[in-house]
């Protein structure tokens, strides 16, 4: 009799347990896989399978109407219409071709912005080069990729937004682990059934429903804390823009120098484009009003060490506040496709500046070797 009890317990357990316990996996199989997302950045990027070649599922196309990362579901939300194409790595990028290739992180990726707009595609157009996006990711990720050893590019460029310049790693950090996932990602890669189950297994892992359902109870209950000025939405407000002392700029040059040499020894060229925060051009919006001056620090120190450096923020500031173009959304931190076609010009002043027989900088071919 006892044991009958237990059993009917057990079972009615079971019962009460299996539609949460199923539930993942039918979100993963049959649920569209944007249906609690409201970016494709979370739709498809990759959450705990990071034995995965790249950031993202590999060979996908997908068009959706995105929102802001700073105020989701608010009223506050600006939405925008973007497409994606992911290669066969997981990057972001239409064909895996690379004379040119960018490292950096989400806003190379291209966050809110559509495929056409990324720096990859409009630099691709300006210097009639293939340009491939290799982000986010890291110099050490890209010096243990077997497909980049095999064909380097002739320019990598490596960008970061102002306030992860201080986390940049320097040649070495990480590089058994790079050399893992370099050697898991092109196994998964091999076979389309491996990569299918990765993918299910990854979409299992995000829990959709749950986090969807969180995030609006904290909205509900004002637990969610937003950042804002002016009706400016901001990632990290007044600390982004903080003082670094001279130690702390002479280990960032450190450990950009230490990327130059790196690619040297491979034959390919190096620059170094800094992103300004939101927080630096908008300054004037915040209470402090204070301007930051590390990119400035930073740039005359790599100048003097004769790397290649391309400075976004005068022009960024000459629009801000010259023309009050707008080079951020309003609900996001990542810079807008003007932003993008500005800093795309730029990087072709700077390749035709430093190769003054050459007009165009297309041209670039085989700069040193």
């Amino acid at each position: 009799m006892k044991n009958k009890g237990v059993k009917k317990l057990l079972v009615k357990l079971t019962l009460l347990v299996l539609p949460f316990a199923l539930w993942p996996v039918i979100e993963a199989t049959i649920v569209p896989i944007n249906f609690f997302t409201f970016r494709i950045w979370e739709t498809i990027s990759v959450n705990k399978m990071d034995v995965m070649a790249g950031p993202f599922y590999p060979n996908q196309h997908m068009i959706m109407e995105e929102e802001g990362e700073l105020a989701p579901h608010t009223p506050f939300a600006t939405k925008r219409k973007v497409e994606w194409f992911t290669d066969a790595y997981g990057y972001r990028n239409r064909d895996t071709e690379h004379d040119v290739l960018l490292i950096g992180d989400s806003n190379i990726t291209g966050a809110k912005l559509s495929q056409d707009e990324t720096l990859a595609e409009v630099l691709e157009r300006q210097l009639q080069k293939d340009v491939y996006s290799f982000a986010p990711a890291t110099m050490s990720r890209f010096l243990a990729t077997d497909r980049f050893i095999q064909d380097p590019p002739e320019l990598v460029i490596v960008s970061s937004i102002e306030r992860r310049i201080p986390h940049l790693t320097p040649v070495g950090a990480n590089s058994f682990g790079s050399r893992i996932r370099n050697f898991t990602g092109n196994h998964i890669n091999s076979s389309p059934l491996l990569t299918y189950l990765f993918v299910t297994a990854d979409r299992i892992t995000k829990l959709g429903l749950y986090h969807r359902t969180l995030a609006s109870l904290e909205r509900a209950f004002g637990r969610k804390e937003y950042i804002s000025y002016n009706n400016e939405f901001f990632i990290e407000g007044e600390i982004a823009n903080r003082d670094y002392t001279e130690d702390e700029i002479m280990e960032m040059a450190n450990t950009l120098e230490g990327y130059k040499e790196a690619l040297r020894e491979r034959g390919i060229r190096f620059l170094f484009m800094p992103i300004p925060n939101k927080e630096n051009i908008y300054y004037q919006m915040l209470p402090s009003k204070k301007k930051p001056d590390f990119l400035p620090r930073l740039m005359a120190e790599l100048r003097k060490r004769d790397i290649d450096v391309v400075d976004t923020q005068t022009d960024f500031e000459k629009l801000h506040e010259q023309e009050n173009i707008a080079l951020y959304p309003t609900d996001d931190a990542h810079w807008n496709n003007i932003a993008v076609k500005v800093a795309a010009d730029l990087v072709v002043r700077q390749l035709s500046q430093n190769d003054p027989d050459k007009k165009d900088a297309s041209h670039f071919v085989n700069y040193t070797k």
